[in-house]
């Protein structure tokens, strides 16, 4: 739990220097604090005789502060005597970061639609939680709060305890190639820690489960003793075990699935904030953010304080369902946490959705954190409080990313139910495709018109260009395929077994001479086209055929429509994959199926 301090004051070289000039100005820092924090904070400061400068701006509850750097840690400290909360504001490196963040916090813009959460992988849950060990907790929260002085973000311990946890990631996940072990560093001397399970269906859709890795003592930041065995050990300990279950059991997501250890949480939300930030800027769909920011003491009758503000009320809804559903015997509790109090706040800056179940309310917490008695020892020389966290890490995961452990079936996975994936065009099988699974696939416009005859792009949109289309006639006075789409019934996405529907928009020149023809394939790769009938339109002009049929087994399908002129005699003509009239046009509408 952040209770900020700022990065180390810079050393100035005095040699040579003239005895009449004039000392070198302190460094200023941009912040972002809780308006409500203000008076409180401003009353302390004068107590201690000192002055806290007048916020710069301030909008929706947050204002923008310049202050030396020299302010920050009694700043802190003020925070913490003040309001019993851990900091509240979150470091800036510019002036332009700082107006940002705040207008972020006051209108944050999803990177992607939120993703329609569901319970659906109890199997796999339940083997996960079933290996959840104490004992695993416990040893890791003894060596990361013992094994050094402190785990301050910007010495040498720092760095080490990065080490540290990257090699015990690593030593956990070896023999499984689709996990990777790296650091992710920063301009300071502590690199965050990133775990990646690669997802096997949807890997670009991606699940974070964090904690911070610092500690803090807040009386000397760089030297002082912080074991920070429940701030925040406890929390890394719970995303470690979530992660060696994983491994335990086989488990192998849909979605990718990303453990992260951050640096510099107590100095500011500075690693989970560039993190974020460098997710956002690449385009990175994190569909849910977990963070457990101590787990291992039990400081109130509750026993998960739920976040709700700067948190996102749909996932928070889904963290409810998963503990009453996994571990009906808990309780949940509604708590506030203030302006940037842990690294939740980053992602939800950054406009992704995150959650942040705590160990109790900010009243009733550890009170020994940022010292040197924030030790197993005090918390009873057991991490039985963290096995519940765990746990539920380790349903978020599950749920949220699907997939399935060894022996266990995935559940379906896919968009928003009701949303239609909007298909693109697909230089491999050269037709358009829609790569992510979805409640169904739309062409969009990519087929309007009929090769030359019309505005048609990539004609002839036919895997691997096998069927050209005819190029007599004209433009919306002659036949053309212009749209297919393909979707379930009920809105859920589309999986083997499902009945779906085929919807094919056609400029029809004849109600009798004009024929559609329906076939599926369960491979796009290598089609073996499947006829589901031969259809003729209800009147001329713009206007749409459907039929429905049941999907296979196959992970990237295809649907094939012929539209074609038939004659005086097409209602004895039979049906053709690729027919090969003047007037006739094919396309294919390439999908992906779990």
């Amino acid at each position: 739990m952040k209770m900020s301090s700022w990065s180390s004051v810079a050393v100035w070289l005095a040699c040579a220097m003239p005895v009449w000039a004039a000392a070198p100005r302190e460094k200023e820092v941009w912040l972002t604090i809780g308006t409500d924090a203000l008076e409180p904070v401003r009353g302390a400061f004068q107590a201690r005789g000192m002055t806290l400068a007048a916020p710069t701006f301030q909008k929706g509850g947050v204002a923008v502060l310049r202050v030396r750097e020299s302010q920050v840690e009694q700043l802190a400290l003020a925070m913490h005597d003040e309001l019993h909360r851990c900091a509240g504001f979150i470091a800036h490196d510019t002036q332009g970061e700082a107006f940002a963040a705040l207008e972020a916090n006051n209108a944050p813009q999803p990177v992607a639609p939120l993703l329609h959460y569901t319970l659906n992988n109890g199997p796999s849950v339940q083997a996960l939680m079933d290996e959840v060990r104490e004992v695993e907790l416990r040893d890791t929260i003894q060596a990361l709060s013992t094994n050094w002085t402190n785990r301050y973000y910007n010495v040498q311990n720092g760095a080490d305890a990065s080490t540290w946890l990257e090699n015990k990631w690593k030593t956990i996940t070896a023999g499984r190639p689709d996990i990777t072990v790296e650091l992710f560093a920063h301009t300071f001397k502590q690199s965050s820690v990133i775990a990646t399970l690669r997802g096997t269906t949807l890997p670009d859709e991606v699940v974070v489960l964090g904690g911070h890795l610092d500690s803090i003592n807040q009386s000397n930041a760089t030297t002082g003793t912080a074991p920070g065995a429940d701030d925040d050990a406890s929390g890394v300990a719970s995303i470690t075990e979530v992660l060696r279950v994983a491994v335990l059991e086989g488990y192998k997501p849909a979605r990718t699935v990303k453990f992260m250890a951050y640096a510099g949480e107590e100095a500011g939300l500075l690693g989970s904030k560039a993190i974020a930030n460098s997710f956002k800027a690449n385009g990175v769909n994190v569909v849910g953010v977990l963070q457990l920011d101590m787990t291992n003491y039990q400081g109130n009758t509750f026993d998960f304080g739920l976040v709700l503000d700067r948190t996102n009320a749909t996932l928070n809804t889904q963290v409810r369902n998963l503990i009453s559903t996994y571990q009906p015997e808990r309780t949940v509790a509604n708590i506030m946490c203030g302006y940037g109090c842990s690294d939740h706040a980053s992602w939800t800056n950054a406009g992704y959705p995150a959650a942040m179940p705590f160990e109790a309310s900010l009243s009733t917490m550890n009170p020994t954190i940022h010292g040197a008695q924030d030790t197993l020892a005090f918390l009873g020389d057991t991490a039985e409080n963290s096995v519940k966290f765990a746990k539920l890490g380790a349903s978020f995961m599950a749920e949220l990313a699907k997939g399935a452990t060894e022996g266990n079936t995935p559940p379906p996975v896919g968009v928003e139910p009701g949303t239609l994936q909007t298909a693109a065009f697909d230089a491999t099988y050269w037709a358009p495709a829609c790569s992510q699974v979805g409640s169904g696939c739309d062409s969009g416009t990519l087929l309007d018109g009929r090769g030359g005859v019309g505005p048609e792009q990539n004609q002839p949109n036919t895997l691997r260009k096998g069927c050209a289309d005819g190029a007599s006639g004209t433009y919306h006075a002659d036949e053309s395929l212009d749209r297919l789409q393909v979707s379930t019934l009920d809105g859920t996405i589309l999986f083997p077994g499902k009945t779906v529907k085929i919807e094919a928009s056609v400029y029809a020149y004849s109600t009798t001479e004009d024929k559609l023809d329906l076939y599926y394939s369960a491979s796009a790769t290598n089609p073996s086209w499947q006829l589901i009938g031969t259809y003729s339109p209800s009147h001329t002009g713009v206007t749409t055929l459907s039929a429905t049929y049941t999907l296979p087994v196959g992970g990237v399908q295809a649907i094939r429509a012929n539209f074609r002129h038939a004659g005086p005699d097409g209602a004895n003509s039979a049906a053709r994959v690729c027919s090969g009239g003047g007037y006739d046009d094919r396309d294919d509408l390439v999908f992906t199926v779990p």
